[in-house]
């Protein structure tokens, strides 16, 4: 079936990264879904017209694009986004590029549970990536976000499975890695799926 990525902060560097995903896994730029208006009451009236997850089918993939924390215990991911004045950019120093400037919007799972209620995701959906760092990682405190995030689904999407990845994302146009200090892993290896 088809693969598709989703970004719950529909932001410039979020989208950035989700372009070179579909580049490394050959999926067309339009199965790259977010809410056309990035926050507010418009962001609300917008589903209106268009809940962007309706049209999937429960045989295909889903990836969310957030960032984490990298590590267990995180209680939030989310990404910035470009608020007013307040904009992003892309800015280099000494080679490296980086993204600064916006304004943090983030989600707890249960709160990322009801976004994608309200953006469509069909009730009998089964299998959900969630491609921020450290979705996977058990903490000392909390359980793996992934697992929480399929936790907080369990009555709307009961056949639902959320795959977590132990380590950090690295993405160019050509592939899609994690990262474990300065080792390169492809994703099966670093994956871990809570049903």
């Amino acid at each position: 079936m088809a693969k598709y990525i989703y970004l719950p902060v529909n932001s410039d560097e979020m989208l950035e990264f989700a372009e070179n995903m579909a580049s490394a896994w050959d999926i067309p730029k339009n199965q790259i879904l977010a809410n056309k208006v990035t926050s507010g009451i418009g962001k609300s009236m917008y589903r209106w017209i268009d809940k962007c997850l309706s049209s999937l089918k429960s045989g295909d993939t889903l990836y969310i694009v957030a960032h984490g924390t990298g590590g267990g215990d995180g209680k939030q991911i989310g990404a910035q986004r470009n608020s007013g004045k307040n904009k992003q950019a892309k800015v280099f120093d000494r080679g490296v590029e980086s993204w600064q400037g916006g304004v943090w919007k983030t989600y707890t799972p249960t709160q990322l549970a009801g976004t994608l209620v309200k953006e469509g995701l069909p009730g009998n959906f089964v299998d959900l990536h969630l491609c921020a760092c450290g979705s996977g990682y058990d903490g000392e405190k909390l359980r793996p976000w992934a697992q929480r995030l399929r936790e907080a689904m369990a009555t709307t999407h009961k056949s639902l499975e959320v795959t977590g990845y132990l380590g950090w994302f690295d993405a160019t146009g050509s592939s899609v890695k994690i990262k474990v200090n300065t080792q390169y892993y492809d994703l099966n290896e670093r994956a871990v799926t809570f049903s």
